[in-house]
């Protein structure tokens, strides 16, 4: 396995494989029902995310590859990110997502990942945030994202100096691959839509500075 940093070359891949990631996790499937709907919906959304956030330079793309393919993605961000501008989003494409995925139901998917991360850009110190970690469909289960989290996401942030590593997520699933990882659970919340309701855990690994920082590869 090797670690790389994104290049413009690999991102609409890389975005594609994290939108094929996401096509049934509830986070997104309780707002959009239809699958055909989601899936269109998601191919634009995840690509429009990559290119708001692709010049920012407290923004690391980084990528997992065996053979040179790419099979895990991760998107790590700094203490001093700030979340794109909405004139940003709208630029890189936003429209577009919400003409395929419905004014109404993505705006209402948007108010609840503003809440569901909240408590991690609420944290005060060092703490560096992992917006996204995916791994590709036909790859899971074979030890990749612990890999990737243990030989690379996790040495970059304590080489940066980082104290902390914080994410939330909305799959129990999820939640047993973090704390099997060492992340512990501060905050818990559910948020519901149209008579449905999911869950919503942030999680952080602290102590991170005290470490000794490994070789990046």
């Amino acid at each position: 396995m090797k670690y790389e940093r994104l290049i413009q070359e690999e991102l609409k891949q890389s975005a594609q494989l994290a939108a094929e990631a996401f096509y049934d996790y509830e986070y997104f499937s309780i707002f959009i029902s239809d699958e055909k709907r989601r899936k269109r919906c998601l191919d634009a959304m995840i690509k429009c995310e990559f290119k708001a956030n692709w010049n920012d330079p407290e923004t690391q793309f980084i990528v997992a590859k065996e053979n040179d393919r790419i099979v895990a993605v991760a998107q790590l961000c700094s203490p001093d990110y700030k979340k794109p501008s909405d004139f940003d989003y709208i630029r890189a494409g936003w429209l577009g997502v919400m003409l395929k995925g419905g004014v109404k139901e993505v705006n209402a998917w948007n108010e609840m990942e503003k809440q569901a991360s909240a408590p991690c850009h609420g944290l005060v110190g060092n703490i560096w945030y992992l917006s996204l970690l995916i791994v590709a469909k036909d790859r899971e289960g074979k030890g990749i994202g612990s890999r990737f989290l243990n030989e690379c996401i996790i040495p970059r942030v304590q080489n940066a100096g980082g104290e902390s590593l914080s994410l939330f997520t909305n799959s129990e699933l999820n939640r047993k691959f973090y704390e099997k990882n060492g992340f512990i659970l501060f905050d818990e919340r559910r948020f519901e839509y149209v008579g449905m309701n999911i869950g919503s855990w942030s999680y952080k690994l602290d102590e991170l500075a005290k470490g000794k920082p490994k070789v990046l590869r």
